[in-house]
């Protein structure tokens, strides 16, 4: 009997192992999403930078973000100091002082998490795309150019560049095994993104139809993770969301275990 339930029990485990190795292989040889045009032109874009005591990194990515290969005019940056109690707000305004002739707003408000943060900017937002980005994370300067054409779509609502980790933040085995993770993490979004599946639009640039966001009625305030919520509430309105890896975003993994568990614990929670 023992050795029947075993027998049982192997041929099941074959059965499913075999199905999702077709499944995702038959995924992955369908047609890749290519944009229908061959650009946008160059509409104005909104960059938020939601920030909470990130004077280490703020000025790295707002060097990354001002150094877009995109006609300087039609960039708009909003760095929203949600409550920081280092220098980050200062850091901000030497950037503002360095470049003047850039559009920079700094909004600061008392401390009321990342979903706050980022309504607070798409209130003041001019730009018809609405792009969310980390405030320790920098971007591909040919990014704009190569995520636009997607929204040639009317139902794009979001286009995801690849989010890897920066190669010189792999300092560790902590680090080097998240650096990997997130590349293999970006190939499965890549299919997911074939099935119209995609489950989160990361914070580092995630490029957004800004009127689809407002109309669907700003970001959720009270969630821990308020880009995995987007994503499933813009896929609630049958809205598509884009993975393309012809540009990529980096971020800055934990260093430590301790680092790592805080993060993940965050993303569980949020996700439940």
């Amino acid at each position: 009997m023992i050795e029947i339930l075993i027998t049982i029990f192997t041929w099941t485990i074959y059965f499913f192992s075999l199905f999702f190795v077709t499944f995702w292989l038959t995924t992955l040889l369908t047609e890749e999403e290519q944009p229908e045009g061959k650009g946008q032109g160059t509409p104005l874009v909104t960059i938020t930078i939601p920030a909470y005591n990130e004077e280490e990194t703020i000025e790295k990515t707002l060097t990354s973000v001002l150094q877009l290969d995109y006609l300087q005019q039609q960039v708009e940056v909003i760095v929203v100091n949600d409550g920081s109690r280092d220098a980050t707000a200062q850091k901000v305004v030497d950037i503002q002082q360095k470049f003047p002739e850039r559009r920079i707003i700094l909004i600061n408000q008392e401390n009321k998490g990342k979903g706050a943060a980022l309504n607070a900017a798409l209130a003041q937002a001019q730009g018809e795309y609405f792009i969310c980005m980390d405030a320790d994370s920098t971007v591909q300067a040919n990014a704009l150019r190569m995520m636009l054409p997607y929204f040639s779509r009317p139902d794009v609502a979001v286009v995801l560049p690849c989010l890897k980790v920066e190669d010189s933040n792999s300092n560790n085995l902590i680090q080097k095994m998240q650096r990997y993770e997130y590349i293999i993490n970006m190939f499965y979004k890549e299919l997911m993104g074939r099935l119209d599946c995609i489950h989160v639009a990361p914070g580092p640039f995630s490029m957004y139809k800004a009127a689809v966001l407002k109309t669907v009625g700003g970001f959720d305030e009270h969630n821990l993770t308020e880009d995995l919520e987007m994503a499933i509430r813009l896929q609630k309105y049958h809205y598509k969301l884009i993975q393309t890896f012809k540009t990529n975003v980096y971020t800055i993994a934990p260093g430590t275990l301790k680092g790592v568990y805080h993060q993940r614990n965050r993303w569980y929670k949020g996700s439940f």
